[in-house]
């Protein structure tokens, strides 16, 4: 089984950090942003991942079949704020909450404008 970790981009910070992949329960040592391979039989096997911060941020689960001799991929992307879920599945996620941090951003810019037109005409 391949784990495919990544985080939104403007959530840069999380690069000192990685994730924190749990499979059937056991805690997979040296997991990292980018693909982490698991060794594991053939079988259902229950995946859960969260990003490692001051607590499991963005935590994430899915049961993830694995057939006999082949490898599956399963993707994870941490969310965009604290205190949401973060998204899993069997292909590329978009990070849950990346609209948000637009809108955000996209506020504190209109914000930043308007006091430098403010004080550009007075």
């Amino acid at each position: 089984m391949v784990v495919d970790a990544s985080y939104f981009p403007l959530g840069f910070l999380l690069a000192l950090t990685g994730p924190k992949i749990i499979v059937n329960g056991m805690e997979v040592p040296m997991a990292k942003w980018g693909q982490t391979h698991i060794p594991v039989g053939p079988g259902q096997h229950h995946v859960r991942v969260a990003t490692k911060w001051l607590w499991d941020m963005g935590p994430a689960e899915t049961t993830v079949p694995v057939a006999e001799g082949h490898s599956t991929h399963v993707y994870y992307k941490s969310p965009a704020i604290a205190f949401i879920n973060g998204a899993i599945g069997p292909v590329p996620q978009a990070a849950p909450g990346a609209i948000v941090s637009y809108i955000s951003l996209g506020v504190v810019g209109v914000f930043i404008l308007l006091q430098l037109l403010i004080a550009c005409s007075l």
